[in-house]
Formats: C-alpha cells, sequence, structure tokens
C-alpha cells in the first residue's frame, strides 16, 4: 500500500512539474498586444505594395506593351476612360514622350513597387522600345491606392552594362579629374607669378644710404660727449738681474744724484726694468 502510494504521489508531481513547464513556455513564447498589431500592420503594407504592384502590371505596363499609342488615343477619343479624363491624359503624354524618343514598346515589367512618406505608393515600370533603350515609367498612388499620376525618365541599367563600358566610364572620369587639376595647378602657378608685378606697381622703397659718421653722429645722445678710448694695454716689461748689471745700477744712481744734486751714496738700485716702450724704470 505505502509502495502504491508514493507512486500516485509521484505521479502527480510529474504531472505538477510539466504543467508548470509548458505555462512557462507558453508565457516565454507569447507575443504582447502591440507586437501582434505590429506584425498586422506589416502584412497589410506587404499585401497593399503587392496589390498595387499587380495592379500596375495589368492595367498599364500590359496595356503598353501589347497596345499602341494610336490605339489607346483613339479609346480615350471615344470618351472612354482608364482611371479619369485627367489621369489618361498625362498617361498618354508620358507614352507619346517615350514613342518619340524610342519607337514602340516592345517590353513592360515593374521593377519596383514601395510605400511613400506621405501614406501613398510608387510603382515602376521600366519600358524597353525599339532601339533597345530603357525608360522609367512611374505610376503615384494616394494612399487609397488610387492612381494620380505618372512620371517618365531616362533608366540604365548597371547590372547589363559590359566591363568595357564600365572600363570607358572609369577612363573618362579618370581623364576629366585629372585635366581639372592641371588646369587648378595652373591657375595658382600664375597667381603666384603675378605677386612680383604686384610689388613693381606698387613702388619699391629704396633704403637712403646716409653716412655712417654722420649716423654714429646723430646717434649719439645731445649735450653728451664721447666716451674715450680705452687705454692700450701696457707693453711687457722686463727686469734685469742687478748681479749682472752692476756698472749699468752705478751709472742709473749717479744720474739720479747729479739730476737731484744730491750724494750718490744717498740712492740704492734695487731692480731695472725695461719696458715695451724702451724707457727704464
Amino acid at each position: 500500500m505505502r509502495k502504491a502510494a508514493s507512486m500516485k504521489k509521484l505521479r502527480y508531481l510529474t504531472a505538477l512539474l510539466c504543467i508548470v513547464l509548458a505555462a512557462m513556455m507558453l508565457s516565454g513564447c507569447g507575443k504582447t498586444s502591440s507586437q501582434v498589431e505590429a506584425e498586422k500592420q506589416a502584412e497589410i503594407k506587404a499585401a497593399n505594395i503587392e496589390d498595387v504592384a499587380e495592379y500596375t502590371q495589368k492595367y498599364f505596363a500590359e496595356t503598353m506593351k501589347n497596345s499602341t499609342y494610336e490605339t489607346f488615343i483613339q479609346f480615350t477619343d471615344a470618351d472612354n476612360t482608364v482611371v479619369s479624363k485627367v489621369f489618361d491624359n498625362d498617361w498618354a503624354s508620358r507614352w507619346k514622350q517615350f514613342t518619340d524618343a524610342h519607337g514602340k514598346v516592345t517590353d513592360a515589367v515593374v521593377d519596383l513597387t514601395q510605400r511613400t512618406a506621405e501614406g501613398g505608393y510608387t510603382s515602376r515600370v521600366i519600358l524597353t522600345g525599339e532601339d533597345g533603350q530603357l525608360m522609367a515609367f512611374t505610376v503615384s498612388y494616394d494612399e487609397r491606392m488610387i492612381p494620380v499620376s505618372t512620371a517618365i525618365a531616362a533608366y540604365s541599367n548597371d547590372n547589363e552594362e559590359t566591363l568595357g563600358s564600365k572600363m570607358a566610364t572609369a577612363a573618362g572620369n579618370t581623364v576629366t579629374g585629372l585635366i581639372v587639376v592641371f588646369f587648378i595647378l595652373v591657375g595658382l602657378s600664375l597667381i603666384i607669378s603675378c605677386f612680383k608685378f604686384v610689388n613693381k606697381l606698387g613702388g619699391e622703397v629704396k633704403p637712403e644710404k646716409k653716412d655712417s659718421k654722420k649716423s654714429a653722429a646723430a646717434a649719439k645722445p645731445a649735450g653728451k660727449a664721447a666716451p674715450a678710448p680705452a687705454a692700450r694695454a701696457a707693453a711687457p716689461s722686463v727686469e734685469l738681474d742687478l748681479e749682472k748689471n752692476k756698472e749699468l745700477a752705478a751709472v742709473i744712481a749717479a744720474a739720479i744724484a747729479a739730476y737731484e744734486e744730491k750724494p750718490v751714496e744717498g740712492y740704492v738700485v734695487r731692480s731695472i726694468r725695461r719696458l715695451g716702450n724702451n724707457k727704464w724704470h
């Protein structure tokens, strides 16, 4: 009995655990109302874009491909309308613009349909003429997906452009860039070379030549005498040895005594030096 009761409890716990896990998975995978609404809006927009593309292909592209401009004019002149009188006249003028340039429409395919910022739509049809040239015929729709206007412009399919034409285009762009740079450099060189003529037209101011002595005198402050020249450095003296020149010392002592009119004994010669100016001291 105990074993059966324990097995029953285990089954209950297992079932409860499974329920909890399932609830957690559902809560984790669940989406909020805003997310669901956003997904629905995206689906509606995608469906609308697809509807606009199909409508453009069926009523405009196929009509221009399988009919001629003259047939379309005869149809509208008989008080028949495709969309409205205003729209049909606008469409006819674009169609004629294409046929005048490239002949009959040999192919027409919708390649791009998108929503505009104002809430409307645009759908583009690529038209191929008898001469193989392409043009883009665009139909504009309002927010109710009603056609309101058309436009046509030149179109070039870069994917079908050959390697040779791409290389030719690149080479042409390169040459054009080099020519522009060359002329810019030439212009800058001419402008720089004209600076010397500007200086000549303005007149060059030549400095006046003045006597250096007069300039120096004028530079001296008034009322002050010029400083005396520095004394010439004294020449080195040579001192003679008295032991070897006793006679000379005696003669000098006698001369001094005679000049002073005093006895020779009153004078003692201690040193004899000869200066650079040949004077003895």
